[in-house]
């Protein structure tokens, strides 16, 4: 399958390197949609445009199949500036593919071209999601869920490039691979004043500093060592000049865990907290605990398939099924709640060449030969 991949390698990186140039934000992603789509209708792949926003699936039947596998790509972009000094850079000011989401269009769409190539051997149908908003909450992929993309679906599979990972090389692991990416927004509101008299106010900046270093006892005290979380203060607003206390104060960050009774944990404690604080204070309260994407948990079988078909494709010494759980978050995990099948990464860093900054990025870029490599191994797993 990989020598078939490498004859449509400038086939990939013209796909590739278009896609990149005209990046979309989520739900935004009419051109985005519209020229995938087109593709594959050409490919003689059956349809379905606009089921949940810019958002399409595409069948490739296969008669007197019984099981489907979906493919599942991402296709929006991030709100940030190219710094890549290249001919494909993105002609979009302020928008950008520093998360790769044009590579993983492109493997999936070369991946339709494999298997049409290959479809006397192909045992199974194969549906392609190409999702819109994955990197804006609440996500595309409950939308497209709730519009039947899964429907009749038995295994679904997707890829994320990692440019910090070399090329040439695939990792994931069985259970918990991605956290739940939650945020918190807290508001502590007391009554201001001048600042040289202070016990004529209530100021909430003492509360707030208090509150900060109270918040991060939650992890190092009241979850278990070795159980993984993250819990960041991320911005405190307060005040206005040097000569006045506030009515308010403003926190908000991020909290990051892989287990739902620890999620559950670290909101109760929180918000306990600062009530807590609050109160102490005089103050009044506002807090917001937003739940994000849940943590992505691959199948056992998922994971036995991906280490197969990426072994077929790498060779077995350059694939890694007990790579660490990441913090970031995806929602790929709604599609792994309702149907077997794994979430895997493909190498697409090359240190070398000086391809390694990390997704999100500004510099963020991926050595090219990672898209004959994705389309393989996304193509092997529909035939395994």
């Amino acid at each position: 399958m990989l020598e078939q991949a490498r004859q449509l390698n400038d086939w990939l990186v013209a796909t590739r390197r278009e896609l990149h140039q005209h990046p979309e934000l989520s739900l935004q992603e009419t051109q985005t949609a519209a020229r995938c789509a087109k593709i594959l209708e050409g490919l003689g792949l059956k349809v379905r445009r606009n089921l949940w926003g810019e958002g399409f699936i595409a069948d490739l039947e296969v008669a007197g199949a019984r099981q489907r596998v979906a493919l599942r790509a991402d296709m929006d972009a991030l709100p940030i500036t190219e710094l890549n000094d290249v001919p494909w850079r993105s002609a979009h000011a302020g928008v950008a593919h520093m998360c790769g989401h044009d590579t993983h269009m492109t493997c999936a769409l070369g991946a339709a071209r494999l298997l049409l190539a290959a479809k006397d051997r192909l045992k199974r149908n194969v549906r392609f999601i190409f999702q819109p908003s994955e990197e804006t909450p609440p996500g595309g992929a409950l939308g497209l869920i709730e519009k039947g993309c899964l429907d009749g679906v038995d295994e679904v599979y997707g890829l994320h490039n990692n440019p910090q990972i070399e090329v040439g090389q695939v990792a994931t692991r069985a259970g918990a691979l991605t956290a739940a990416a939650d945020s918190f927004r807290i508001t502590l509101t007391g009554r201001g004043g001048h600042a040289s008299r202070p016990h004529e106010t209530l100021d909430p900046i003492p509360a707030a500093c208090a509150l900060v270093l109270q918040l991060q006892t939650l992890v190092s005290r009241r979850v278990a060592p070795g159980v993984p979380a993250v819990l960041s203060v991320t911005q405190i607003s307060a005040g206005t000049t040097h000569n006045i206390i506030p009515d308010a104060a403003f926190l908000q960050g991020t909290v990051r865990t892989f287990d739902e009774e620890v999620r559950k944990q670290l909101e109760d404690g929180m918000w306990a907290m600062a009530d807590a604080t609050a109160k102490a204070h005089g103050l009044k309260i506002s807090f917001n605990f937003e739940r994000g994407y849940d943590s992505i948990v691959n199948h056992a079988s998922g994971v036995a398939r991906v280490a197969r078909a990426a072994a077929a494709v790498v060779g077995e010494k350059n694939v890694s099924t007990e790579q660490p759980a990441m913090t970031w978050g995806e929602d790929f995990s709604y599609y792994l709640q309702r149907k077997p099948g794994a979430f895997f990464l493909l190498g697409s860093g090359n240190r070398t060449k000086g391809i390694c900054e990390p997704l999100h990025s500004p510099r963020m870029n991926v050595d090219e030969s990672c898209l004959s490599l994705g389309a393989a191994i996304l193509a092997q797993l529909a035939l395994d």
